[in-house]
């Protein structure tokens, strides 16, 4: 009587096993399609935005190896960074008020335009490289082409930080930068204000400073992180067109800039060290 017990047990452990292996099977073809249709999901492979499709971009063909970053992660880093957080450099006078030319604003922006960020993030005191390109431009495509072979643009972008925007748009409506202030300012006026769009003369202003001559690709600014305004700099070389002063096309002519925004934000530079 014992043995038609057994049987039914055998079967029962068969049929389970049977079971277990259809479900199992089911996840793993289930997992083939999921990776063969999105892709790997290795940590290390690299990222594709949706955008790019299955092309590679001019970006990625010709200066991939560079350690480009988005506008918006820029401001993402700076304002974690606490870049804009400056300490002037002015003086005081004996009366205890800053030794500058003008008063009120004016003093205020002097000193501004005067400050260090006080910030020991090393991305703080690294000039900010701003490429303004597009994907379809044909001129964008031989700037980077010509900066993709060039072993001193790659040897400067180390000590730099290199973002891409498209447009000015990201700038003053999308990802305004960080207001500079002062240890001492109302830290909540600033908070709310740093994080609020920009005024319409602030816009006007940031315009007039980075597409003066219209919204030309390429154009390259160099800009300071404690402050997010605009280097005096400009192609001055063999490539340079009046008309559109930011706009390069020889890589010669790009690295030289890169020296001199260098030697801005730091006047004891030496590049025989580099």
């Amino acid at each position: 009587m014992r043995l038609p017990f057994k049987n039914t047990c055998f079967a029962c452990i068969c049929y389970r096993l049977l079971i277990f292996a259809l479900f199992f099977s089911f996840c793993v073809t289930s997992t083939a399609k999921s990776v063969s249709k999105d892709g790997s999901r290795d940590r290390r492979s690299k990222y594709r935005s949706d955008d790019e499709g299955v092309g590679v971009t001019a970006m990625q063909k010709f200066a991939g190896h560079i350690p480009w970053i988005e506008w918006r992660q820029l401001i993402r880093i700076v304002t974690a960074a606490r870049c804009t957080l400056l300490s002037s450099l002015a003086a005081p006078s004996a009366s205890g008020a800053t030794d500058l030319p003008g008063g009120g604003g004016e003093k205020k922006m002097h000193s501004l335009a005067a400050a260090q960020s006080e910030s020991l993030n090393e991305i703080c005191h690294r000039p900010i490289m701003l490429l303004f390109h597009q994907h379809e431009c044909p001129a964008c495509h031989a700037l980077l082409k010509n900066l993709g072979i060039s072993a001193e643009f790659e040897l400067l972008s180390e000590y730099m930080t290199m973002v891409v925007a498209e447009s000015l748009e990201e700038m003053t409506e999308k990802y305004p930068y960080p207001l500079p202030y002062f240890q001492n300012d109302s830290l909540f006026l600033n908070k709310s204000r740093r994080k609020g769009k920009l005024r319409k003369e602030e816009a006007e202003a940031l315009r007039e400073a980075f597409a003066g001559q219209g919204e030309y690709f390429p154009r390259v600014f160099f800009v300071f992180p404690q402050n997010g305004s605009a280097m005096p700099i400009f192609n001055e070389e063999g490539d340079s067109d009046p008309a559109h002063p930011h706009f390069y096309h020889e890589a010669s002519s790009l690295v030289r800039s890169m020296m001199v925004a260098l030697w801005t934000m730091n006047k004891a530079v030496s590049f025989s060290e580099l």
